[in-house]
């Protein structure tokens, strides 16, 4: 079973407002989980120290295109930061200190380095929740510049954001303006925690998973799909009140869903189990 929330130091994490919310200590937060023992100072410094280095590249010129430059030349050919394609699926993947360590990672994680060494540094930069493929956008007035972390930083206009839709749904999807919107540090942890749930779950290790799917509510609470998959970890876990609960808290942030029967179909088988157990 979970942790009760107020034992968990992600729970009051996560009911930060959004402002003092800082996306590295939330990753490293998340990995503690994984890795008993880790030190979450240690890796913030190291990311501050990484910064140091790059403002001292970039002090000189106000140019956009320059600074980011410099710094996919500090992480990626310096520091040898890559995209793990040759075990993508790998669970250290989805923890900064692992990232960290490796020097490699998934485009999230990879992400995360990314937009907090050079925020540390002074660079305008924030997380896009694209589709199947996070991306970072450094943004400045009326200047939007979207990168590709997982392939050095690359820049990506509009026939690159197309080509990686199609390629990571395998059909045509049209690009529309939604997808391409910032991403808070809330919904970018959040992200995070949907990979692990997902890993966990096919690992069948649900109680795991059902520890990332309940932080995912903590910080994104009015989200209804979240709910929905948390309902179903709970039954996993034998927590059938608990389930019963996520169940209906997904029913009323959803407002008529589709699924509606279904998941009230699963409330009701919920509701039999639990009575067998009083």
């Amino acid at each position: 079973m979970t942790k009760k929330p107020q034992t968990d130091p992600f729970f009051s994490f996560a009911n930060l407002d959004g402002n003092e919310v800082e996306l590295a200590t939330g990753a490293l937060l998340i990995a503690q989980s994984e890795y008993r023992e880790l030190n979450i100072e240690n890796y913030l410094s190291e990311l501050d120290e990484m910064a140091d280095a790059v403002r001292e590249r970039i002090q000189e010129t106000t140019l956009p295109e320059q600074h980011i430059t410099e710094l996919n030349r500090y992480l990626f050919q310096e520091k040898g930061f890559t995209g793990n394609t040759d075990n993508y699926y790998a669970l250290g993947n989805n923890f900064l200190n692992f990232v960290l360590d490796k020097r490699t990672g998934i485009p999230i994680t990879l992400g995360v380095v990314y937009i907090e060494v050079g925020r540390r540094a002074g660079l305008p930069l924030v997380g896009v929740n694209f589709p199947g493929h996070f991306l970072v956008r450094y943004q400045r007035e009326h200047l939007d510049i979207l990168l590709d972390v997982f392939e050095n930083g690359s820049f990506m206009c509009e026939d690159a954001l197309r080509a990686k839709l199609q390629e990571t749904h395998g059909e045509s999807v049209p690009l529309e303006s939604s997808m391409l919107t910032e991403a808070t540090d809330k919904e970018i942890l959040a992200r995070i925690l949907r990979n692990l749930t997902r890993a966990y779950t096919l690992l069948e290790n649900y109680d795991k998973a059902l520890t990332a799917a309940e932080r995912i509510t903590w910080l994104l609470p009015n989200t209804a799909a979240d709910y929905r998959l948390l309902g179903y970890l709970h039954y996993k876990n034998h927590a059938y009140g608990e389930g019963i609960s996520a169940f209906e808290t997904y029913l009323q942030l959803a407002d008529a869903p589709p699924d509606a029967t279904a998941v009230e179909r699963n409330i009701q088988h919920l509701q039999k189990l639990l009575s067998r157990l009083n």
